[in-house]
Protein backbone atom coordinates (compact mmCIF):
# COMPACT_ATOMS: atom_id res chain seq x y z
CA UNK A 1 0.00 0.00 0.00
CA UNK A 2 1.18 3.49 -0.57
CA UNK A 3 2.26 5.72 2.12
CA UNK A 4 1.01 8.95 1.02
CA UNK A 5 2.52 11.44 0.23
CA UNK A 6 4.78 13.87 3.47
CA UNK A 7 5.27 16.82 2.34
CA UNK A 8 8.01 18.13 4.57
CA UNK A 9 9.20 21.52 2.39
CA UNK A 10 7.83 23.67 -0.57
CA UNK A 11 10.47 22.97 -2.84
CA UNK A 12 8.63 19.55 -3.50
CA UNK A 13 5.45 20.05 -2.80
CA UNK A 14 2.04 18.32 -5.07
CA UNK A 15 -0.24 20.67 -7.76
CA UNK A 16 -2.42 21.70 -4.52
CA UNK A 17 -4.82 24.51 -4.16
CA UNK A 18 -2.97 27.97 -4.39
CA UNK A 19 -4.03 30.99 -2.70
CA UNK A 20 -6.78 32.22 -5.18
CA UNK A 21 -8.34 28.79 -4.35
CA UNK A 22 -7.48 27.59 -7.62
CA UNK A 23 -6.46 23.58 -7.84
CA UNK A 24 -5.42 20.97 -10.01
CA UNK A 25 -6.14 17.45 -8.60
CA UNK A 26 -5.47 15.30 -11.99
CA UNK A 27 -2.61 13.64 -9.53
CA UNK A 28 -4.59 12.26 -7.01
CA UNK A 29 -7.41 10.36 -9.25
CA UNK A 30 -7.50 6.63 -8.92
CA UNK A 31 -4.78 7.40 -6.25
CA UNK A 32 -4.65 5.30 -2.88
CA UNK A 33 -4.63 7.69 0.06
CA UNK A 34 -2.60 10.40 0.20
CA UNK A 35 -1.56 13.49 2.62
CA UNK A 36 -0.39 16.57 1.84
CA UNK A 37 1.57 18.94 4.65
CA UNK A 38 2.58 22.27 4.91
CA UNK A 39 -0.29 23.60 1.95
CA UNK A 40 -1.04 26.74 2.93
CA UNK A 41 -3.35 29.93 2.81
CA UNK A 42 -2.54 33.77 2.86
CA UNK A 43 -4.93 34.72 5.72
CA UNK A 44 -6.16 38.41 5.84
CA UNK A 45 -7.69 37.57 9.09
CA UNK A 46 -4.37 36.43 10.89
CA UNK A 47 -1.85 39.10 8.50
CA UNK A 48 0.40 35.85 7.41
CA UNK A 49 0.31 32.61 5.46
CA UNK A 50 -1.64 29.53 7.61
CA UNK A 51 -0.40 26.24 6.92
CA UNK A 52 -2.90 23.06 6.88
CA UNK A 53 -2.92 18.89 5.93
CA UNK A 54 -5.31 17.10 4.07
CA UNK A 55 -6.18 13.45 4.00
CA UNK A 56 -7.90 12.17 1.15
CA UNK A 57 -9.49 8.76 1.48
CA UNK A 58 -8.25 5.67 -0.76
CA UNK A 59 -10.04 6.14 -4.01
CA UNK A 60 -10.73 10.21 -4.05
CA UNK A 61 -12.45 11.21 -7.22
CA UNK A 62 -12.17 14.77 -7.76
CA UNK A 63 -15.96 14.72 -9.82
CA UNK A 64 -17.72 13.47 -6.55
CA UNK A 65 -18.05 15.51 -3.62
CA UNK A 66 -17.08 14.40 0.29
CA UNK A 67 -18.03 14.85 3.84
CA UNK A 68 -15.20 16.76 6.05
CA UNK A 69 -14.20 15.54 9.28
CA UNK A 70 -11.88 18.93 10.96
CA UNK A 71 -9.37 17.61 13.30
CA UNK A 72 -7.87 20.11 15.58
CA UNK A 73 -4.31 19.49 17.76
CA UNK A 74 -3.69 20.67 21.03
CA UNK A 75 -1.37 23.49 22.43
CA UNK A 76 1.75 22.99 21.93
CA UNK A 77 4.87 25.62 23.01
CA UNK A 78 7.73 26.53 20.47
CA UNK A 79 7.66 26.67 16.95
CA UNK A 80 4.19 26.34 15.27
CA UNK A 81 5.19 26.63 12.39
CA UNK A 82 4.04 22.92 11.51
CA UNK A 83 1.38 22.43 13.64
CA UNK A 84 -1.01 20.92 11.24
CA UNK A 85 1.49 18.20 10.89
CA UNK A 86 1.00 17.39 14.66
CA UNK A 87 -2.17 14.98 14.55
CA UNK A 88 -0.46 12.57 11.97
CA UNK A 89 3.29 12.49 13.65
CA UNK A 90 2.56 12.27 17.31
CA UNK A 91 -1.57 10.86 16.62
CA UNK A 92 -1.03 8.48 14.03
CA UNK A 93 -3.91 9.84 12.19
CA UNK A 94 -3.22 8.57 8.65
CA UNK A 95 -3.05 4.62 9.81
CA UNK A 96 -5.75 5.26 11.79
CA UNK A 97 -8.19 6.81 8.73
CA UNK A 98 -6.98 4.03 6.69
CA UNK A 99 -7.80 0.98 8.83
CA UNK A 100 -11.11 3.15 9.46
CA UNK A 101 -11.66 2.91 5.94
CA UNK A 102 -10.77 -0.11 5.26
CA UNK A 103 -12.72 -2.13 7.97
CA UNK A 104 -15.71 -0.27 6.23
CA UNK A 105 -15.87 3.20 7.07
CA UNK A 106 -17.21 6.08 5.82
CA UNK A 107 -15.09 8.06 2.39
CA UNK A 108 -14.45 11.46 4.07
CA UNK A 109 -11.24 14.24 4.01
CA UNK A 110 -9.98 14.54 6.89
CA UNK A 111 -8.38 18.71 7.17
CA UNK A 112 -6.16 19.09 9.64
CA UNK A 113 -5.18 23.30 10.70
CA UNK A 114 -2.40 24.67 12.05
CA UNK A 115 -4.59 26.27 15.25
CA UNK A 116 -1.41 28.08 16.50
CA UNK A 117 -1.77 28.68 20.38
CA UNK A 118 -5.07 30.67 19.54
CA UNK A 119 -7.49 28.41 21.10
CA UNK A 120 -8.67 28.39 17.95
CA UNK A 121 -10.36 31.96 18.58
CA UNK A 122 -7.51 34.11 18.15
CA UNK A 123 -6.33 37.41 20.49
CA UNK A 124 -7.28 39.95 18.28
CA UNK A 125 -10.98 40.16 17.66
CA UNK A 126 -11.69 36.73 17.23
CA UNK A 127 -8.58 36.74 14.36
CA UNK A 128 -8.42 32.96 13.83
CA UNK A 129 -12.22 32.33 14.63
CA UNK A 130 -12.65 34.59 11.31
CA UNK A 131 -9.49 32.80 9.78
CA UNK A 132 -11.34 29.46 10.53
CA UNK A 133 -15.01 30.42 8.94
CA UNK A 134 -14.50 32.67 6.62
CA UNK A 135 -11.11 31.91 4.97
CA UNK A 136 -9.87 28.50 5.50
CA UNK A 137 -13.48 26.17 5.32
CA UNK A 138 -14.54 28.01 1.95
CA UNK A 139 -11.19 27.35 0.35
CA UNK A 140 -10.88 24.03 1.03
CA UNK A 141 -14.67 22.71 0.75
CA UNK A 142 -14.12 24.10 -3.01
CA UNK A 143 -11.33 23.02 -4.07
CA UNK A 144 -11.98 19.39 -2.74
CA UNK A 145 -15.34 19.25 -2.86
CA UNK A 146 -17.55 19.18 0.22
CA UNK A 147 -20.65 17.38 0.16
CA UNK A 148 -22.25 19.91 2.55
CA UNK A 149 -21.70 17.63 5.74
CA UNK A 150 -18.57 18.43 8.07
CA UNK A 151 -18.15 16.75 11.42
CA UNK A 152 -15.52 18.37 14.14
CA UNK A 153 -13.18 16.88 16.83
CA UNK A 154 -10.06 17.45 18.73
CA UNK A 155 -7.76 17.44 21.71
CA UNK A 156 -7.10 19.58 24.67
CA UNK A 157 -7.03 23.23 23.39
CA UNK A 158 -8.39 21.32 20.29
CA UNK A 159 -11.13 19.86 22.37
CA UNK A 160 -12.41 23.19 23.44
CA UNK A 161 -12.54 24.37 19.68
CA UNK A 162 -14.37 21.77 19.24
CA UNK A 163 -17.01 22.76 21.66
CA UNK A 164 -16.32 26.33 21.00
CA UNK A 165 -17.25 26.32 17.12
CA UNK A 166 -19.99 23.52 17.85
CA UNK A 167 -22.18 25.27 20.08
CA UNK A 168 -21.48 28.59 18.27
CA UNK A 169 -22.07 27.08 14.81
CA UNK A 170 -24.64 24.16 15.39
CA UNK A 171 -25.90 24.17 12.16
CA UNK A 172 -22.38 23.51 9.97
CA UNK A 173 -21.44 20.30 11.67
CA UNK A 174 -23.16 16.98 12.19
CA UNK A 175 -21.08 15.64 14.78
CA UNK A 176 -18.54 16.93 17.65
CA UNK A 177 -15.83 14.71 19.33
CA UNK A 178 -14.14 16.61 22.41
CA UNK A 179 -11.46 15.00 23.88
CA UNK A 180 -10.12 16.04 26.93
CA UNK A 181 -11.27 19.04 25.59
CA UNK A 182 -10.54 22.73 27.94
CA UNK A 183 -13.68 24.01 28.47
CA UNK A 184 -13.63 27.61 28.95
CA UNK A 185 -10.82 30.50 27.88
CA UNK A 186 -11.15 33.15 30.96
CA UNK A 187 -9.65 36.11 29.04
CA UNK A 188 -12.62 34.88 26.08
CA UNK A 189 -15.43 32.59 27.66
CA UNK A 190 -16.20 31.35 30.83
CA UNK A 191 -17.38 27.87 31.81
CA UNK A 192 -21.06 29.82 32.50
CA UNK A 193 -21.04 30.98 28.74
CA UNK A 194 -20.07 27.73 27.29
CA UNK A 195 -23.12 26.57 29.30
CA UNK A 196 -25.11 29.03 28.08
CA UNK A 197 -24.39 28.62 24.21
CA UNK A 198 -25.33 24.74 25.28
CA UNK A 199 -28.48 25.73 26.44
CA UNK A 200 -29.46 27.52 22.72
CA UNK A 201 -29.01 24.15 21.08
CA UNK A 202 -32.74 23.78 22.27
CA UNK A 203 -33.63 27.00 19.40
CA UNK A 204 -31.61 25.46 16.76
CA UNK A 205 -32.46 22.64 14.53
CA UNK A 206 -30.70 20.77 13.02
CA UNK A 207 -27.94 20.51 15.26
CA UNK A 208 -24.75 17.98 16.26
CA UNK A 209 -24.62 15.43 18.45
CA UNK A 210 -21.57 15.61 20.91
CA UNK A 211 -18.70 13.18 22.42
CA UNK A 212 -16.48 14.74 25.19
CA UNK A 213 -14.08 12.08 26.59
CA UNK A 214 -11.94 12.55 29.49
CA UNK A 215 -9.01 10.31 31.04
CA UNK A 216 -9.68 10.00 34.34
CA UNK A 217 -5.51 10.40 35.57
CA UNK A 218 -5.48 13.79 33.33
CA UNK A 219 -4.40 16.29 36.14
CA UNK A 220 -4.25 19.40 32.93
CA UNK A 221 -7.34 20.05 32.33
CA UNK A 222 -10.74 19.51 34.58
CA UNK A 223 -12.73 17.05 34.03
CA UNK A 224 -15.03 18.30 36.29
CA UNK A 225 -15.88 21.38 34.47
CA UNK A 226 -15.81 18.68 31.42
CA UNK A 227 -18.45 17.22 33.16
CA UNK A 228 -20.69 19.83 33.68
CA UNK A 229 -20.46 21.40 30.33
CA UNK A 230 -21.33 17.60 29.01
CA UNK A 231 -24.60 17.43 31.50
CA UNK A 232 -25.75 21.11 29.87
CA UNK A 233 -24.95 20.07 26.58
CA UNK A 234 -27.12 16.64 27.20
CA UNK A 235 -30.16 18.39 28.77
CA UNK A 236 -31.23 19.81 25.16
CA UNK A 237 -29.07 17.88 22.67
CA UNK A 238 -27.33 14.10 22.70
CA UNK A 239 -23.99 14.26 24.94
CA UNK A 240 -21.84 11.16 25.13
CA UNK A 241 -19.98 11.45 27.95
CA UNK A 242 -16.62 8.77 28.29
CA UNK A 243 -14.28 8.69 31.04
CA UNK A 244 -11.73 5.96 31.12
CA UNK A 245 -8.28 5.22 32.54
CA UNK A 246 -5.55 7.76 30.48
CA UNK A 247 -3.79 10.74 30.88
CA UNK A 248 -2.95 14.00 28.73
CA UNK A 249 -1.47 12.13 26.04
CA UNK A 250 -1.38 11.14 22.51
CA UNK A 251 -1.62 7.23 23.42
CA UNK A 252 -5.49 8.65 24.77
CA UNK A 253 -6.09 10.63 22.30
CA UNK A 254 -5.30 7.89 19.18
CA UNK A 255 -8.13 5.27 20.78
CA UNK A 256 -10.03 8.27 21.37
CA UNK A 257 -9.75 9.26 16.87
CA UNK A 258 -10.79 5.08 16.35
CA UNK A 259 -13.72 5.83 17.96
CA UNK A 260 -14.52 9.69 16.67
CA UNK A 261 -14.04 8.36 13.25
CA UNK A 262 -16.89 5.97 13.57
CA UNK A 263 -19.07 8.27 15.55
CA UNK A 264 -18.25 10.89 12.34
CA UNK A 265 -18.83 8.15 10.22
CA UNK A 266 -22.33 7.44 11.41
CA UNK A 267 -23.32 11.05 11.30
CA UNK A 268 -22.33 11.27 8.01
CA UNK A 269 -24.83 8.47 6.52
Amino acid sequence: MALGILVPSACNKPDKPDDNGQTNLIDLLNAEDKLYQDLTIQSQYKGQKMTYSVWLPNGYDENKDYPFLYLLHGYETGDQSHLDRYWVEKGNAQEIARKYLKDGGVPMIIIMPNGLSDFYIGFNNQDYEKYFHQELMPKVEKSFKCNGKRAIAGLSMGGFGTLYYALSYPEKFTYAYAMSPATSMSWFISLDGMKAKAAALATVNPHPDFTIEVGNQDTTVSNEDAKALSDAINAVAHCEWIARDGIHYWDFWQVCLEKALKKVGESFK
